[in-house]
């Protein structure tokens, strides 16, 4: 197993949204840990419009097939790192706060709205709308992951620096002007509140801060993207993470000419 600790001042996990209110998960998504991860690793995730493999009836960067399977868990630790010191939080500072940002959005709308404002701005987007944007502030958190030596081994060799020349940019967290301040690997698991998966049985009872959580995003068709709701332990442990904490991240592989011989057509599935 290995683990992660970041912080950051800012951070925003957006869910799939349109409109003028952009809105974020309360902590960092298990789909966003697995993109920061092969991010250190070195593992290019993006299937680009000119790409031959991308079908082109999506105009957006898709992920790649092949993507390595691993498990996560995702916790918040009860301190802060200060020159490899832990220092100790408060409980009302324990989990990042959820702030506001409201900008103009200029567009060209369809039709005739705003078409009075349309000489005056010689030419620019006249349509302007006020739209609000949230993010997180102050973000602390532990990434582990298992099952899967290989990637592993390719973060710890990416945290050295090896893989600095095939990274595509620097590590964020949701937006590429929201950079991480600090990430080291920890082996010392003490004092983290690992985020639980809920289970339909309501066996877990009533949970404080239950959230729903992005587990893999899929921009060709977004109702396959897959979330579950999540949770924080109430008392922080020092055991490496239990059951419920650990997610399974399981990208769509290649299909091979043989998956594709096998798959059965419309009529043949009527």
């Amino acid at each position: 197993m290995l683990a992660l600790y970041l912080e950051a001042p800012f951070a925003a996990f957006r869910t799939f949204t349109a409109g003028w209110y952009r809105p974020t998960a309360t902590f960092l998504t298990p789909s966003a840990a697995y993109g920061l991860l092969l991010n250190i690793a070195g593992i290019e995730s993006r299937l680009c419009e000119g790409d031959a493999r991308h079908s082109g009836k999506v105009p957006a960067t898709l992920f790649k097939r092949g993507l390595p399977a691993v498990e996560l868990a995702i916790g918040i630790p009860e301190y802060r790192l200060r020159r490899n010191q832990r220092i100790q939080m408060l409980p009302d500072e324990l989990f990042p706060r959820q702030q506001t940002v409201f900008q103009q959005l200029h567009n060209y709308p369809v039709g005739t709205s705003g078409s009075e404002r349309a000489e005056s701005t010689k030419g620019n987007k006249y349509n302007i709308t006020p739209v609000r944007r949230e993010y997180l502030s102050d973000v602390r958190a532990v990434i582990a992951l298992r099952g899967n030596a290989d990637l592993s081994d390719r973060i710890r060799r990416g945290m050295s620096g090896e893989h600095s020349a095939s990274r595509y940019g620097v590590p964020f967290l949701g937006d590429n002007a929201f950079l991480i301040d600090r990430m080291t690997i920890i082996d010392n698991l003490t004092s983290i509140r690992w985020f639980e998966r809920i289970n339909s049985d309501a066996s877990q009872g009533i949970r404080d801060r239950t959230t729903r959580l992005t587990v893999l995003i899929d921009r060709a068709d977004l109702s396959r993207t897959a979330s579950a709701l999540y949770a924080p332990q109430l008392e922080a442990t020092s055991t490496e993470p239990p059951p419920f904490a650990w997610t399974e991240i399981k990208p769509p592989q290649e299909e091979t000419s043989a998956s594709l011989a096998r798959k059965p057509s419309r009529r043949e599935k009527k």
